[in-house]
């Protein structure tokens, strides 16, 4: 086997080590934020040393038989890898009810290993494993790599990239299902009785002045922060109005890196749930915003999903998006936010 020692991507010395593949396997849902099913995951490894973890995907691992869409999978994940700048990559095919002897999806491998060596990136380790919970099997591929190696995924509380990340606050979910859970729209009804109000709270927006608008989003804030946060009707009106207003969404940027955090987090979270499509763009890109300051790219990823279904081509979204796909971290994230809230370029009238 030619995979080598991986430190965690972090600003604070000294570097965390993935030392096997059952540790690397054990790491996938701290890096996801879920524990994956029926998957190729992809962590792509860099910097200085080579071994830096960087940009970490997933993706859906097609039925066995299906030749062409596994060759497009396998493709689309090799060109999005890059978009890390990756010096090589490890794979792990994630398929449950296999022989560690004789690990399944064989073809899966080859074909993410051959894509790989097309875009120019070496596959430096070569996984498969039945689960990434501890206890469940792993394996090296032999059609790969004949090193034989195997085991059991350790105890993530026994390794140290996990451990710091819980120490850091990481939540790992049960399944991206559950993940999806946070932003996932309220029931038809609501959002379409809401839709019907827009023209009611557009022209009452024209009269709201802006102290009131900051009011109203402080209010809200300030409510979640107390566990007492109602979501109806009028908050949802009167927070969409003021999200439109460039020097109130700065405010709402600014919230989600300030003492306010956490109930930033969850008002965004509820309004990306309960706000009709356009306007539940603006408080689900802000809750990517939130999810990226935390070093959860999971949940970035699934509120940036939110916000391209409910408007695509909003381009706040699409920005996010980018600097995700880029492997933008909360440092960068946060001096963003510090050095100028938004690039004057990037105001609101320029988002949409």
């Amino acid at each position: 086997m030619t995979a080598a020692p991986v430190p965690l991507h972090s600003s604070d010395p000294p570097p965390l080590r993935v030392r096997d593949p059952g540790e690397l396997v054990a790491a996938i849902p701290v890096l996801l934020g879920f524990h994956p099913r029926d998957s190729v995951v992809l962590v792509g490894t860099g910097g200085p040393s080579g071994r830096r973890i960087g940009l970490t995907l997933r993706v859906d691992l097609p039925p066995p038989g299906v030749g062409d869409d596994l060759a497009v999978v396998c493709e689309t994940a090799a060109d999005a890898i890059l978009n890390g700048d990756p010096a090589s990559v490890a794979v792990v095919v994630v398929q449950g009810g296999g022989d560690p002897a004789h690990p399944p999806r064989g073809e899966a491998a080859t074909a993410m290993v051959a894509a790989l060596a097309v875009v120019g990136l070496r596959a430096h380790t070569v996984v498969w494993a039945g689960g990434t919970a501890a206890g469940d099997p792993w394996a090296c591929y032999p059609s790969v790599d004949p090193c034989g190696c195997r085991g059991a995924v350790p105890d993530p509380s026994s390794t140290p990239l996990a451990a710091a990340a819980v120490a850091r606050g990481s939540v790992v979910r049960g399944s991206r299902e559950e993940l999806e859970q946070q932003v996932v729209p309220a029931s038809r009804d609501v959002l379409a009785r809401r839709a019907k109000e827009r023209d009611r709270w557009t022209d009452e927006a024209r009269t709201t002045t802006l102290a009131e608008h900051r009011t109203a989003l402080q209010a809200a804030l300030d409510d979640a922060a107390a566990c007492r946060l109602m979501v109806d009707d009028a908050l949802v009106l009167a927070l969409s109005a003021a999200l439109e207003e460039p020097s109130v969404r700065d405010i709402a940027l600014a919230a989600c890196a300030g003492p306010q955090a956490p109930a930033a987090e969850q008002l965004w979270a509820a309004l990306a749930r309960e706000t009709p499509a356009p306007e539940a763009a603006e408080p689900a890109a802000l809750l990517a915003v939130s999810a990226l300051l935390r070093g959860d790219g999971a949940l970035a990823n699934i509120a940036l999903e939110r916000a391209c279904r409910a408007w695509p081509g909003h381009r706040l979204a699409l920005l996010l998006r980018q600097a995700l796909d880029s492997g933008t971290g909360p440092v960068e994230i946060r001096r963003w936010l510090e050095e100028t809230t938004l690039p004057r370029d990037l105001r609101r009238e320029d988002l949409r």
